[in-house]
């Protein structure tokens, strides 16, 4: 039986053998190899270090410390060991950091049902979806093979000592310099280590979850030079919900992303600060553990694949359209209201009229007020109730309706139409053509 327990951020797995030993037991150990860890005495400012309480990380349940650990613990629990210096002491010095343990959303449950990607049919709505937890990825037989023949290529330039940007020279202005073999790994790792310079509070986990599954969408059109096993330890991470520590600013937008994906990459190579339903923060190589998964190990060409693209500011924006098409859809509602309290008319809303001036979003517009107001299929009692009056036509404000929302639903679509291409997009450099053989 083994254990994931958390001291003030770190992460310990401490085998519990048969689990008979109490919980008192599991806390004392757990502090044990804390202090091993950071080298320190078990005393902080002159106060010995104690126990408070123990916690079920998810749900924040306390623990009795008498109770054995296999009568209230499953085998890979998370615990929380709050200690005593962790608290409040306003008779010594100003109050310390608190040590809350993470309460895990229960909407953040990923489901099993299962979003086939191939790097060219992702929509802004299914990217929602995948950042709510409604889904979970997999790629398909024919993404996986471009992947597969991209490396290969990368591979072959490698092999037969040949020179390319970003797979054996330096970057930027160092694109002259070539790296030896024996430092292209290393390239890489220190590629991703640079770029991850972002500052300000992290993303939600909706939106890594976003970030991380556009990414491995694009990588998926099979333009990047990536490994197979790679891409698949993203798929695991992303279905296990093992989400890096973003910071939402420092992207410099159309140029790259590359500050967000850098931190998006660190902490699936193990590095840097991860997040999951289970285990709150910690360490990236311990949350990553925790859920049987291993850091990925770069090879040559692979930090620059996971860093090249613009895939912070298009899942944003993929999230903006989204929103403003449902906040279009209430107004029409909202409309189709006002008509209606107002004792106005459909008429103007009438397809005939329409077809005649056939502005789409107008056409629209103007259907979904005929489906919300007065019909001889759904008839309305206000509407018969001044249906002889002597009102000639109603006011601008709302027999235009829909031209006025109709032309903000043409720009939402447009904008649609070029999140939806960029997010299917390679945006990759250098760009692998295997079709071609060249890099």
């Amino acid at each position: 039986m083994k254990l994931s327990v958390r001291v003030r951020g770190e992460w310990f797995a401490v085998p519990c053998r048969d689990g008979k030993s109490t919980i008192q037991w599991l806390g004392e150990e757990a502090l044990r190899r804390y202090l091993k860890l950071k080298q320190t005495s078990s005393q902080v400012n002159g106060r010995q270090e104690e126990i408070y309480e123990i916690r079920k990380t998810k749900g924040g349940a306390i623990l009795d410390q008498d109770d054995k650990i296999c009568n209230v613990l499953d085998d890979n629990d998370f615990v929380s060991v709050v200690l005593k210096t962790d608290r409040a002491n306003p008779g010594i010095r100003p109050q310390e950091i608190s040590y809350v343990p993470e309460q895990i959303p229960g909407r953040f449950e990923t489901l099993n049902e299962v979003l086939l990607l191939n790097g060219y049919n992702l929509g802004p709505d299914d990217l929602l979806r995948l950042g709510k937890g409604f889904y979970k990825i997999q790629l398909s037989k024919e993404a996986e093979d471009r992947v597969i023949r991209s490396r290969q290529l990368v591979e072959t330039v490698l092999k037969e000592n040949k020179v390319a940007y970003g797979v054996n020279t330096g970057f930027g202005k160092f694109a002259t310099k070539i790296i030896s073999d024996d430092k292209l790994v290393e390239l890489q790792e220190n590629l991703v280590r640079s770029h991850a310079a972002g500052v300000g509070h992290p993303l939600t986990p909706e939106r890594t979850r976003m970030l991380l599954a556009l990414r491995i969408n694009v990588l998926a059109k099979g333009y990047s030079g990536i490994s197979l096993e790679t891409l698949q330890q993203l798929v695991d991470a992303f279905n296990a919900s093992c989400l890096s520590w973003v910071p939402e600013k420092g992207t410099v937008g159309a140029s790259g992303d590359l500050a967000p994906l850098a931190h998006l990459a660190l902490g699936l190579i193990g590095e840097g600060k991860m997040w999951s339903p289970e285990s709150g923060w910690g360490e990236a190589k311990y949350v990553l553990e925790s859920h049987n998964l291993k850091p990925i190990f770069l090879k040559p060409k692979e930090g620059i694949a996971l860093l090249n693209g613009t895939q912070l500011i298009t899942s944003i924006g993929a999230e903006a359209v989204e929103r403003a098409m449902i906040i279009a859809r209430q107004a029409d509602v909202v409309a189709a209201l006002s008509v209606e309290v107002l004792k106005g008319t459909t008429r103007a809303f009438d397809k005939e009229i329409q077809k005649i001036r056939p502005h789409r979003g107008q056409i629209i517009v103007a259907r979904r007020l005929r489906a919300l107001l007065h019909s001889n299929t759904h008839p309305s009692e206000i509407a018969e109730s001044h249906r002889f009056c002597n009102r000639v036509q109603d006011a601008y404000t709302l027999r235009c309706c829909p031209q006025v929302h109709g032309i903000v639903n043409d720009t939402i679509e447009f904008v649609r139409h070029i999140i939806t291409t960029e997010m299917n997009s390679a945006t990759d450099n250098p760009l692998v053509f295997s079709d071609r053989g060249e890099i």
